[in-house]
C-alpha cells in the first residue's frame, strides 16, 4: 500500500519502517538556528537550515546575481526592458510582437514592474532603477525558492531538502534566471511556488499561481500544472474544487489583463492566446528564429548544472534501482507511486521542449528548480544504494541504532555537493569575466547637454545592448545596418498613442527592413567591437579617424577561444586558452 506524503518524508528522514508524526523530535528554530530532527544514535541528528537561514542564503545568492549577472538574451532587452522603459520614461524600442497587428506580448506584467519603477524614477537614475528592479526580481525568486525548499522538506524529507538547497545556491542556471526580466524567469518563480503549495496540499493557491504563470507570464507553463490537475481530479476526485478555483483564477487574472492590453493596442486583445496561436498554429511557428540540434539542451543543461544535470536525467533509473536494491533492507527508501506524479512536471517539460526544433536556454527556466530537485533525489538514491551494497559487502554494523544510511554515505553527498558547487561557481565566474563588458561600457557615456537629444547606436553588436535603462537622460538607442538580415526593433513613436500605431516595417516573418535603421554618420555615439573580420556593412569603426575611442572593455572572442575554458573559469588556464577582443564606446567627432 503506498505511503502518504507525510509517512514518506519520515522514511526519507530517519530510514525507519514505522511512520511517526512529521513534527516529532523537531523543535521550532529561532532565527539563525538550524532545525534538528530525531535520528539513530550514531547519526545523532539531521541538521538542516531553518527558514530564516535558508532565506538569508537564497537572498544573498540571488541579489549577487542581480548586481553581477549580465543580460544574456537579446529577447530580454528588446521585448521586456525596452517596452518597460517606454512605460516609465516614454521612450524605447518596439518589436513586432508589440505591434497591434500581432499583439502577442502583454503589457499587463510589465505594468507590475512599471508602477514601482515610476516611483523609483522620481529620485533615481535609469540605471539605478534597472538594478533596483533586478533586485526586486531576485527577492521574489528567493521567496519562491524558500517555499519550494520547505515543501521539499515536507514532501521528500529534510535530507533531500538540504541537498537541494546546497545545490541551488551556486547553480549557474539559477544565477542567470533568478533576476532576468523574462516570462520564463517569472514562471520559474511562480511554478516553483505553485508546486510547493501543491505538495503542501494548498490546492487553491497552487491553482492560482499556475494560472498566474500561464496568463500573466508564459502560457506554455500550464503544462507544469497538469500533475496538479491529475492529483485533484483523477486521484482525489476534487473536480468541483478544481473547476471552481480554475474559473476564479481565470476571471481574476485574465479580465484585467485583457482590459489593459485592449487599451494599449486599441482593440480587443487576448495576448496569451495570441502567443499560443503564433507558436503552434502558424506554418513556421518560432522556427524562423533558428533551430538547434537535439543535443542542445543536453549541453546547455550540463553547462548550467554540471553533475546535477547528469543526476537529474538519471533519477528515474536510480529510483527503480534503489527500490530493488534496498527492498530487503530495513533502511529501504520505500519509494511509492506518488513519486512519479511529483516528478511528472519535469518529465513533461523536458519531453515537450526537447522535441521542439527551436530551442533556447531560457525555455528551460521554469523547470530549473525541478531539475535540481531531481538531482537531489538521485543523489539520495545513490546514497541508499551505496549503503545497501556496503551492508552486504563490507558488513557495516547492523545494530538497529546504526542502520541510518546517512551515517555511512555522508562523504559521498559532500563530495557531490562540492563538485557541483565548484563547477557552478566556475561557470558563473566565466560568464562574468567573458561577457559582462556590455553592462560596463555605457557607464562612460557623458551627460547630454541641455535640450539636446543624443543617439547611441549599435551595429553588429545589436544583440549585446543591455537596454535604454543604461543610458543617461536625453539619450536614445538606434540601430545601424549590419550583416544581420533579420528583423530588428524600431523606436516607439513619440505620440501619446504609440502602442496603437501600426507600422508597415513590422512583420511576423523575421524579414529585416532598412527603414528602421539610421546612418552611422547620424549617430553621436556608437558601440563597436574588434570581434570578427571587417566588411562593407561592418567596418572597423574604432579604426576610423572620424570616430574617437571613449573607452574599451575586454570581451571574449568565442570563436577563437577554447571550448572548455571559455565555458568554465579555471585560474591561469582560462587566461591562456581564451582570446579576448575589445568592446568599444566611440564618439562621432563630427557631431559631438
Amino acid at each position: 500500500m503506498p505511503l502518504t506524503a507525510r509517512q514518506r518524508s519520515i522514511h526519507n528522514k530517519n530510514g525507519a519502517k514505522r511512520a511517526t508524526s512529521f513534527s516529532k523530535g523537531k523543535r521550532k528554530a529561532t532565527e539563525g538556528e538550524f532545525l534538528v530532527t530525531n535520528a539513530p544514535s550514531d547519526l545523532r541528528s539531521i541538521a538542516y537550515p531553518g527558514g530564516a537561514v535558508a532565506l538569508g542564503l537564497l537572498l544573498t545568492a540571488r541579489i549577487v546575481s542581480a548586481y553581477w549577472g549580465h543580460v544574456a538574451d537579446c529577447d530580454e532587452t528588446y521585448n521586456y526592458w525596452e517596452p518597460l522603459h517606454y512605460l516609465v520614461y516614454g521612450s524605447g524600442l518596439q518589436t513586432w510582437e508589440y505591434s497591434p497587428v500581432y499583439a502577442i506580448r502583454s503589457y499587463m506584467p510589465l505594468w507590475l514592474f512599471a508602477v514601482p519603477a515610476k516611483i523609483l524614477a522620481w529620485f533615481m537614475t535609469p540605471v539605478s532603477v534597472f538594478y533596483s528592479l533586478r533586485v526586486l526580481l531576485a527577492v521574489l525568486s528567493a521567496c519562491a525558492e524558500l517555499m519550494f525548499y520547505k515543501a521539499i522538506c515536507h514532501e521528500f524529507g529534510v535530507h533531500v531538502g538540504r541537498v537541494w538547497l546546497a545545490m541551488t545556491l551556486p547553480a549557474a542556471g539559477m544565477f542567470a534566471s533568478s533576476s532576468a526580466m523574462l516570462p520564463s524567469a517569472w514562471s520559474s518563480a511562480l511554478c516553483s511556488a505553485a508546486l510547493a503549495c501543491w505538495w503542501r496540499r494548498r490546492y487553491p493557491t497552487a491553482i492560482f499561481l499556475t494560472a498566474a504563470s500561464t496568463l500573466l507570464s508564459w502560457p506554455f507553463t500550464a503544462l507544469l500544472g497538469v500533475p496538479i490537475a491529475i492529483d485533484m481530479v483523477l486521484m482525489k476526485g476534487q473536480i468541483v474544487d478544481f473547476l471552481k478555483w480554475s474559473i476564479i483564477s481565470l476571471i481574476v487574472i485574465l479580465v484585467p489583463t485583457v482590459l489593459v492590453d485592449s487599451w494599449h493596442y486599441g482593440r480587443l486583445v487576448v495576448a496569451p492566446w495570441n502567443i499560443v496561436a503564433y507558436n503552434i498554429f502558424t506554418e513556421h511557428g518560432p522556427d524562423l528564429y533558428g533551430v538547434e540540434p537535439w543535443t542542445y539542451y543536453f549541453v546547455n543543461g550540463f553547462l548550467n548544472f554540471n553533475i546535477v544535470w547528469v543526476l537529474a536525467l538519471s533519477s528515474p533509473v536510480y529510483l527503480v534501482a534503489c527500490t530493488a536494491m534496498t527492498s530487503r533492507s530495513t533502511a529501504r527508501a520505500m519509494f511509492c507511486a506518488p513519486y512519479w506524479l511529483d516528478l511528472l512536471p519535469l518529465v513533461l517539460w523536458l519531453a515537450v521542449f526537447m522535441l521542439q526544433p527551436h530551442k533556447e536556454e531560457r525555455f528551460l527556466y521554469p523547470a530549473y528548480s525541478m531539475i535540481i530537485l531531481s538531482g537531489a533525489i538521485a543523489l539520495d538514491c545513490l546514497q541508499k544504494m551505496t549503503f545497501a551494497v556496503g551492508t552486504e559487502l563490507f558488513r557495516w554494523r547492523r545494530e538497529r541504532e546504526r542502520r541510518h544510511y546517512l551515517a555511512y554515505t555522508g562523504p559521498l553527498m559532500v563530495m557531490c555537493v562540492l563538485i557541483a558547487g565548484v563547477a557552478g561557481l566556475s561557470r558563473i565566474a566565466a560568464l562574468y569575466t567573458n561577457y559582462n563588458a556590455p553592462m560596463r561600457i555605457l557607464r562612460d557615456l557623458p551627460p547630454a547637454p541641455e535640450d539636446v537629444e543624443l543617439r547611441l547606436c549599435f551595429g553588429k553588436e545589436w544583440h549585446r545592448s543591455p537596454s535604454s535603462f543604461h543610458l543617461p537622460p536625453a539619450y536614445s538607442v538606434r540601430l545601424i545596418p549590419s550583416e544581420f538580415t533579420g528583423q530588428l526593433p524600431a523606436p516607439y513613436s513619440n505620440t501619446h498613442n504609440a502602442t496603437r500605431l501600426i507600422h508597415p516595417h513590422f512583420n511576423n516573418m523575421n524579414k529585416g527592413d532598412n527603414r528602421t535603421y539610421i546612418k552611422p554618420s547620424e549617430c553621436h555615439y556608437l558601440v563597436d567591437s574588434s570581434i570578427g573580420k571587417p566588411s562593407a556593412l561592418e567596418p572597423a569603426y574604432h579604426k576610423d579617424p572620424s570616430w574617437e575611442i571613449i573607452s574599451s572593455v575586454a570581451i571574449l572572442d568565442a570563436q577563437k577561444s577554447h571550448q572548455v575554458f571559455r565555458a568554465f573559469y579555471v585560474p591561469v588556464l582560462s587566461s591562456k586558452k581564451n582570446v579576448y577582443a575589445n568592446l568599444y564606446l566611440l564618439k562621432n567627432k563630427v557631431l559631438v
